[in-house]
């Protein structure tokens, strides 16, 4: 197992490459190698020989109900993004249901105005979409969440204050090891925070 290396589990829409280059910037002493939160992404996650697995947004939230004894970064998790469940996530159940049939109906409106939200920029013309996968997490996020696992030694989790889509006092409650930060769901701020703690652990 490469202990320099970390597997990651992308967010929804949010294409591995962008990933990918923000990860290097922050965790230069890391080798980085990042997947599309996909059916097979769990799979994939515990075939992997990387000796940390990391995830961002719904990647992190399927890696939250994985067993496997390495240690994590979750950047932006959720256990529950649904506002009902009372779990840290801040959108209403009607409105998943609206962005998968946006989805279903107009992808390319649906993701721009997701990525618009989230302040990710607008999708270049090069970024390519399963859409099946889109419309497959979204039905994921609408479905009962499993409780998280307890994270191993050396795990961070970040979310931010200002998250649009997450209740971050509220998900600390569900996820004690979270540390908040004074941001939103943007990439850039999380991974700082991130590779702050780990040195901080380290």
């Amino acid at each position: 197992m490469n202990k320099t290396s970390v597997l990651w589990v992308s967010g929804w829409a949010i294409p591995p490459e962008e990933l990918a280059q923000l990860a290097h910037e922050a965790l230069p002493h890391l080798s980085h190698y990042v997947i599309h939160p996909d059916p097979q992404a769990i799979t994939k996650a515990l075939a992997s020989k990387a000796g940390i697995l990391g995830g961002f947004s719904f990647g992190a939230h399927l890696l939250l109900s994985l067993i496997d004894p390495r240690p994590r970064i979750l950047l932006a998790p959720f256990v529950d993004l649904k506002k009902e469940s009372c779990l840290g996530g801040a959108i209403p159940t009607t409105q998943l249901r609206q962005q998968l049939r946006w989805l279903k109906r107009d992808p390319q409106a649906a993701i721009a105005d997701f990525r618009k939200r989230i302040e990710a920029g607008s999708p270049s013309n090069e970024e390519k979409h399963h859409l099946d996968h889109l419309a497959w997490g979204l039905e994921k996020m609408l479905s009962p969440s499993l409780p998280p696992v307890l994270l191993s030694p050396g795990s961070v989790a970040v979310a931010g204050n200002l998250d649009p889509l997450l209740d971050a006092a509220v998900l600390q409650q569900a996820l004690p090891q979270l540390h908040r930060i004074d941001s939103g769901h943007q990439l850039k701020p999380l991974l700082a925070a991130a590779a702050t703690l780990r040195q901080n652990e380290g």
